[in-house]
């Protein structure tokens, strides 16, 4: 049969937008929250402008996030299910994920409490402030990469999705939430560089512009590594690739706009270095990260579907 035919007789999906937007949320919480401990963590204090408005940005971002699972479900309450200790499943990375997604945000307002006590005059108190802040990002660390790094592993797990069934998918979801993370802090850092009627550190743009070129080309990276396993793969990988390839929004909205342009643009110094610019480039990786949970959750659904149909 042809396989256009058997496109258009394939059944919607039962999942609705919600679930990708999901993915999109928890991966820009935990980019975010990267970027925050980069000063107080890592004592980068080029990026101290960004530690408290990435905190928040991650904490907000966390709450969107499991709302929009909630929305999804016919029974919203029975997200307590998950959450009941005498159902836990150790051989389940939703139940891992669960867990995680109620410590994270917990030690993330911890964080964010410590970082906007008032700094105390004495400089003994201000250095154990500074420790304890250090502390908690070293514990919340782990859980923001966590928490979205399982989603990765939720996918790479389902062996009936052939698109999904991956050991790159975590990988591929950690770097993709990272490149988001900072599209988003560009545009945040702008606006309210704006509001302050301040110019924009040039420094601390230049930072993130390289921090953006180096992560779209391991992203890039990943893509492509999918692209030979999968070609060289099952018949069922072949043909999940294949539709992938096919599927303007994914070429034009994940690899075109939401890589190929942003780094094209990002490779030339002069414009790099204009905020304009970068904040075009913020929007195009933020567009295109979305693109790409929206691209893997359906067409993986579609390519498993039709699978069956002319597999099986």
């Amino acid at each position: 049969m042809d396989l256009n035919v058997l496109i258009q007789s394939v059944n919607p999906s039962p999942w609705k937008v919600l679930i990708p937007l999901y993915f999109y949320f928890t991966g820009l919480s935990a980019g975010s929250f990267i970027l925050s401990s980069l000063s107080t963590v890592f004592g980068m204090k080029k990026f101290k402008p960004l530690a408290l408005p990435s905190a928040i940005a991650a904490i907000v971002l966390l709450v969107l996030a499991p709302t929009t699972l909630i929305l999804d479900l016919g029974q919203p309450l029975r997200f307590l299910n998950v959450l009941n200790p005498a159902n836990f499943n150790a051989t389940s990375p939703i139940s891992y994920g669960s867990w995680l997604l109620t410590l994270y945000p917990i030690a993330t307002l911890i964080y964010i409490w410590i970082m906007v006590k008032p700094e105390a005059a004495d400089g003994v108190i201000a250095s154990r402030r500074d420790r304890n802040l250090k502390i908690m990002g070293v514990i919340t660390i782990p859980l923001a990469l966590s928490v979205h790094a399982y989603t990765g592993f939720v996918f790479g797990v389902v062996k009936a999705k052939a698109l999904w069934n991956t050991a790159l998918m975590p990988g591929y979801f950690l770097t993709s939430a990272i490149l988001s993370g900072i599209g988003l802090l560009v545009i945040v850092y702008l606006i309210l560089s704006a509001r302050k009627k301040e110019k924009p550190d040039p420094q601390l743009l230049k930072s993130l512009a390289n921090m953006m070129i180096g992560v779209i080309v391991l992203d890039l990276f990943w893509v492509i590594s999918m692209w030979l396993v999968m070609g060289m793969g099952t018949e069922a990988a072949r043909l999940a690739i294949n539709l992938e390839l096919h599927d303007p929004l994914y070429l034009f909205g994940e690899i075109v706009a939401g890589m190929i342009l942003p780094l094209l643009i990002l490779l030339q110094p002069r414009l790099r270095s204009r905020p304009g610019w970068l904040a075009a480039v913020a929007v195009l990786v933020l567009f295109g990260v979305f693109v790409m949970r929206y691209t893997l959750v359906f067409t993986g659904i579609e390519a498993s579907t039709l699978g069956t149909l002319m597999f099986h």
